[in-house]
């Protein structure tokens, strides 16, 4: 789902079509700088499918802020934060996005969903234009005011003056305590798979 997510940030069971460069067989170390970049939402996309009985749901995040840092000097350390917005979801229907809003996230009282990463494993050799990096992130996610610790893969392609992260995460909604929407003849089913690709320039 605000997923729900770097920052949010972050998804198993992702495959996306980068040409990968791997890096060279001695690279073990970090690059020196500290890599801070931020998100930026008009050029990225927090989506989510939600299986039911007969079809899956498909939404998205509109609104959203985030950004992640790595100091070579702190290896495994992260500092990664994504913000979502509960009430900028979006089904594809006005009364489906009623429900998801306020009944199943009660974002009046919750409005918030927010992905805290705060360590990765992976390896940073190949963080330069043309590369790929891939890494486990690990982090907080919390939802409906209820927090749960996350892991997933993610995978950062380097260019020149930005970098596209992206991967997937299954969310088992039940754990956090939001409402079931589910009819006589048509339930909900877990997991929600989030799927993110987010496009972020240094600061």
């Amino acid at each position: 789902m605000k997923t729900l997510l770097a920052a949010l940030l972050f998804g198993a069971a992702c495959a996306p079509a980068f040409a990968q460069k791997p890096a060279p067989e001695n690279a073990t170390t970090a690059p020196p700088r500290v890599l801070k970049y931020r998100f930026v939402p008009q050029q990225s996309s927090i989506t989510f499918e939600l299986p039911t009985t007969f079809h899956v749901i498909h939404g998205k995040i509109d609104a959203w802020r985030g950004s992640v840092e790595v100091d070579p000097a702190r290896p495994g350390g992260l500092k990664a934060r994504i913000d979502m917005r509960a009430d900028s979801i979006e089904t594809g229907k006005a009364r489906r996005d009623l429900d998801f809003r306020d009944r199943m996230l009660d974002a009046a009282r919750f409005p918030e969903i927010v992905f805290d990463g705060s360590s990765y494993k992976g390896n940073l050799a190949a963080f330069e234009p043309g590369g790929v990096v891939t890494a486990d992130v690990s982090g907080t996610l919390t939802i409906h005011g209820v927090a749960k610790q996350i892991q997933t893969n993610v995978e950062a392609a380097v260019l020149n003056d930005h970098v596209v992260v992206a991967g997937a995460v299954p969310v088992f909604w039940k754990a956090f305590g939001l409402g079931d929407l589910s009819r006589l003849f048509v339930r909900m089913k877990e997991p929600m798979l989030v799927v993110f690709r987010l496009w972020a320039v240094p600061e």
